[in-house]
This record gives structure tokens, C-alpha cells and sequence, in this order.
């Protein structure tokens, strides 16, 4: 028995489906217009390549793949299956490509192909490996990037994560945008993607929000339909990012990049110490910069020297971040700023801040600090300085990373008079964050009744229990009433020290669900070959993966395609005969 669908996320004064004037926002069940178009003429590339195989059929089923979150890993292994699957001729069966998290990194990379070179991903894959081989990661060209990105009114860590973390392990930034793609999926000349994230705003404590699902598409991005009564509410694609209230656009701002998007998809949040200190640490490479040190560029007039003091805030508000004791580090903060009349109000301030602080909360706490910043920020330093778009962008990193702040967006919605949520209304922007703290695959979008999937290809590259995405799935299914296989969890849990390399899930109702753990007994042969493997390409592994490494992962992946072949195209033929 299913339990009862949740209260309603968006409820509408104007009849589902119905634009306003301006066509910038939609509020709609399933698919928009533009998609179905899509999705159409997909279906007959489909038809195609159905008949090529001797499978006669008037019309294909939809066949959605799935590629999770994991990292570098799942960048590198996402490559791997897509690849294999275009070499046996099984991608051109395939309606949507659905991502999360690092395998949105692979994604965005092969959505700026050509259709040529979606015809042969092998030389995608070449150019994978000789950018990790490379190393072709340039510090400047990150430093350039993040200086105009912290020109946005909405900088946040994201941008910050987008020219340094993600940039660094990919060896690769992308000025192309999603809506660029627009024109390769409307002729279907492509699987139609969807690049998946959760809102901050909707995922309420550790709670997976069943409301929190925000996707991109070339058409439209936005919170997905929930269930079969709850329609999604959504902005056009260019214009997402952009200024609107009650429903109008106010202020048209340039749409974000792959680059970005990439970020913002895989912001790998799950470990906020890890991620706390990777961003310390690259931060103290920018302020280590043995050329900024020879030059003018720290050194302010008047014999300023504000290296030490952004320092000392930032270790402040990471140490804070991570719940570490602040004293020591608001001590060496009060020291670098005494005798430099510059400072004053700050330094004076410190010592308030430093009494007050084990009688205040969390909360508290980061509205002293904030007060802090306020005091310590002189407009008249950045107007002196030379090198303003520096001084800005460290600025701003500090006082992000002391509210925690990622993903930030206007928000399409705010005031909108036709959405009665508060939760999506109230505020001006929105924050968008990784879609692995959610189930790490992109189920809830390819699901009914928003795509309709007759069959799933899960290729899961999860660290850890290697069935959470299909139970996580199932229980949201349940919430939702939306019809999912059964699945034998006691069996799953048997297995789950040493899966096998395919699952088929499928019952009387809902889509045929294939899963395939990355790293399982038929490519890696033991449970414990199986666990060295995960010590290799752990999640949090911020070190360059080796040319020998990055082979034998592609040939992992390919395998769990490769020696599935048969039972895929079985099924998908199945399929075909039971739409024909």
C-alpha cells in the first residue's frame, strides 16, 4: 500500500500548463511543449537504429540512462559507459541522459560535441584522457575567471568550486551554454539531457525534500512535476538566473556556463570538513602567489598590507565552518591588526567578539563574525588599491564561506502571484546545491508521470552501500504513488559487499529498471579486489588520478556495458514489441 502523495508544492491560480505573457515562466504537468517535440523527433532516430538491430516495431520505448554522482570517478566512468554504448549501437536506442553530480562533469563536455562527434565517443574519450595526462589546469586562467566571476551580484562558493576544484580535476573550462544545445535535441540528433540539482530552500535538515528536485534541460529549468498531482513550475532555460517578480522579468542576466553548471552539480557537499579544507587550501594558494608577493598587488598604499589580515578572517571562518575552537584564531586576527590605526574599530571589536562568544549560539555566532567583516572591509582600500577585482574577489569568498553560501540564483518565482508556496516565493534567491545529498541519481525526473520511462539503465557509480540509489528511489516512490519494481532488499543486502554487474528490477506496473554497480565481482572478481578499487578512486581523492588509472577505470565501466549487451537489447526489444 502506497502512502498518501504529499501536500501539493505548487498550486496554481491559472489552469496547469498555462503560460504567462511573457513565455519566461511555465507552470506545467510532464514535459513542456518544446520537449515533446524533442522527444518526437528522437523517437524516430530511435525507430532507426531499432530496425537496423531486425527489431520491427512502429515505435520505441523510451529508454532513460542514468549516470550518478561519485567525483572524478563517476566523471571518468560516466565517459566509459556512454562511449561502450555508442560503440555497440545501444545510444542511438536512448530517449534521455539523465546526470548528477560528477557525471554531469562528463556530461557537459560531451554536450559540446558536434553531432560528428556524438557519432564516434571514442575521440571524446581520447581527449579525456590526454587532459588528465596533461595536466592542462593553468592557475592564472583560474584567478582571471574568478576575479569576473565575483563581479556577479550572486558570487557564491559555487563559483569558486566551478574555476578551482572542478577545473582542476577536469583540466577543462567551457564557455558554452545548456540552451546551446537546444538545436542538436529539438532535431534529436542527441539524447535529450537533464542536468539534475536539489534547492537548499526545499531540503529542510537532513529531510530528503520529495519537493527539492530542480532540473536543467535545454528548454527549461526548474522544479520538476511531483507525482500525478503536482505540477512543475519552471523558467526558459536562457533566461534562468535572471531578475523576476510576480511572474515578470525585471532584469535579464547573462545565462551561466557549462563551467558553472558543472559546479553547481557537483558541488560534492557531502563532507563539509573535506570541503572546507580543500577550499582553505586553495585559497592559501592564491595568497601564496610568489608573484603577487614581488609585486604591488598585496602591498596597499600607506604601507598597508592586508595578506596577513585576510588570512587570519579566512582561517577564521573556515575554523568556524567546521565547528573548531575560533579563540586562537580571533587572537592572531587582533594581533596582525593592532598598531594599524587602519583597524581600530576592528581590533577593538575582536576583543567584544572574543568575550561574547561561548555565551552565544551557532547563530549568533555567525552574526557576530559578520559584524566583524563589516568593520574590518574598508571601501576606501579597494578604491586605493590597484588590483580591486582582486581584493574583491578574496572579499567575497570570505563572506561566503562564512554563510555557507552555494548555488545562489535569482529566484524565477519570487512573488509570483500563481504559486501559493511561501517556500518558493518568499525570497529573492535561491540556492541550488548537488543533487547527491538527495538520492545521487536522477530517478525522479525520467519517473512518471514527468517522462514516462519504459526502461531505466542505472549505471551507478556511488561510493558505498552500491543499491542506495534503487531503495532511495523506491521509498520516494512509495511517497509519491508513483509506480517502481519491486525490489528484494534482503537479497541487496546480501550482496551488497560483492554485487554482481547487472540487476533487473520490473513489475506489473512502471519501467524496467537495469542497474549496474561500478566496481563488482564479474570486472573486479572479489570482495576484496572490489574494496581496494574503492580505496582507488575514492570520492574525496583531490590528487591526479594516474594515465594507468584512468585506463583501467574507463575499462571497468566499459565492461559492465559490454557484457550486458545481450540482456539490454533483449529487453529493450522486448519493449519495442509490447509498444508496437
Amino acid at each position: 500500500m502506497t502512502d498518501k502523495p504529499q501536500q501539493a508544492a505548487f498550486t496554481t491560480k491559472s489552469r496547469p500548463g498555462k503560460q504567462n505573457e511573457r513565455s519566461d515562466i511555465s507552470v506545467h504537468f510532464g514535459i513542456s511543449e518544446e520537449e515533446k517535440v524533442a522527444v518526437q523527433n528522437r523517437g524516430k532516430k530511435v525507430l532507426m537504429a531499432l530496425q537496423k538491430l531486425g527489431i520491427n516495431t512502429k515505435k520505441g520505448p523510451v529508454v532513460s540512462v542514468l549516470v550518478s554522482g561519485g567525483g572524478l570517478r563517476a566523471a571518468i566512468a560516466c565517459q566509459g559507459v556512454l562511449t561502450e554504448l555508442s560503440h555497440l549501437g545501444i545510444l542511438d536506442m536512448v530517449t534521455y541522459i539523465a546526470g548528477v553530480s560528477g557525471s554531469t562533469w562528463c556530461m557537459a563536455s560531451l554536450y559540446t560535441q558536434s553531432d560528428d562527434g556524438w557519432k564516434d565517443l571514442w575521440k571524446a574519450e581520447c581527449e579525456l584522457q590526454r587532459r588528465l595526462r596533461e595536466n592542462s589546469w593553468d592557475f592564472f586562467i583560474a584567478l582571471n575567471k574568478l576575479c569576473k566571476a565575483a563581479e556577479r551580484d550572486d558570487y557564491s562558493l559555487t563559483d569558486f568550486w566551478s574555476h578551482s576544484f572542478v577545473y582542476y580535476l577536469t583540466k577543462e573550462l567551457m564557455d558554452f551554454r545548456l540552451s546551446h544545445v537546444k538545436h542538436q535535441s529539438v532535431m534529436g540528433t542527441v539524447p535529450y539531457p537533464i542536468f539534475a540539482t536539489i534547492s537548499q530552500e526545499l531540503k529542510i535538515g537532513e529531510k530528503k525534500n520529495l519537493k527539492a528536485w530542480f532540473e536543467f534541460t535545454p528548454d527549461w529549468a526548474g522544479y520538476s512535476t511531483l507525482g500525478y498531482s503536482e505540477p512543475g513550475a519552471y523558467v526558459s532555460t536562457p533566461h534562468c538566473g535572471s531578475k523576476f517578480e510576480g511572474g515578470k522579468l525585471i532584469k535579464q542576466e547573462p545565462e551561466r556556463d557549462f563551467s558553472y553548471l558543472r559546479a553547481l552539480c557537483g558541488s560534492a557537499l557531502a563532507d563539509k570538513d573535506i570541503v572546507v579544507q580543500y577550499i582553505k587550501d586553495f585559497f592559501k594558494k592564491f595568497m601564496d602567489l610568489e608573484s603577487m608577493q614581488r609585486s604591488v598587488l598585496i602591498a596597499e598604499p600607506d604601507g598597508i598590507n592586508l595578506k596577513d589580515i585576510l588570512e587570519e578572517l579566512f582561517n577564521l571562518m573556515a575554523t568556524f565552518q567546521t565547528d573548531g575552537d575560533c579563540l586562537p584564531s580571533l587572537a592572531k586576527l587582533q594581533h596582525t591588526m593592532s598598531g594599524d590605526k587602519n583597524f581600530d574599530e576592528a581590533a577593538a571589536y575582536v576583543t567584544k567578539l572574543t568575550e561574547l562568544l561561548s555565551r552565544t549560539d551557532k547563530d549568533e555566532q555567525r552574526q557576530l563574525f559578520h559584524e566583524l567583516l563589516i568593520k574590518t572591509w574598508k571601501k576606501d582600500l579597494m578604491e586605493k588599491s590597484h588590483i580591486s577585482s582582486y581584493l574583491n574577489f578574496l572579499w567575497k569568498t570570505i563572506c561566503c564561506l562564512l554563510s555557507w553560501t552555494w548555488g545562489t540564483t535569482n529566484n524565477f518565482l519570487y512573488k509570483a502571484e500563481d504559486i501559493e508556496d511561501k517556500h518558493l516565493t518568499g525570497g529573492q534567491n535561491l540556492h541550488l546545491m548537488d543533487a547527491g545529498l538527495a538520492i545521487n541519481s536522477a530517478y525522479p525526473l525520467v519517473l512518471p508521470p514527468v517522462r514516462n520511462s519504459d526502461i531505466i539503465l542505472s549505471f551507478d557509480f556511488s561510493e558505498g552501500d552500491p543499491f542506495m540509489t534503487i531503495t532511495e528511489t523506491e521509498n520516494y516512490c512509495k511517497s509519491c504513488n508513483i509506480p517502481f519494481p519491486p525490489v528484494d532488499k534482503d537479497r541487496l543486502k546480501q550482496d551488497a559487499d560483492a554485487p554482481w554487474d547487472c540487476y533487473v528490477f520490473e513489475g506489473e506496473k512502471g519501467p524496467v529498471v537495469m542497474h549496474f554497480p561500478l566496481f563488482n565481482r564479474v570486472n573486479c572478481g572479489s570482495a576484496g579486489i572490489i574494496k581496494e578499487k574503492w580505496k582507488t578512486y575514492e570520492t574525496f581523492r583531490f590528487r591526479d588520478y594516474s594515465d594507468d588509472e584512468v585506463i583501467q577505470l574507463l575499462k571497468d565501466s566499459k565492461l559492465n556495458v559490454n557484457k550486458n549487451k545481450d540482456r539490454i537489447l533483449a529487453k529493450i526489444s522486448e519493449l519495442s514489441k509490447a509498444t508496437s
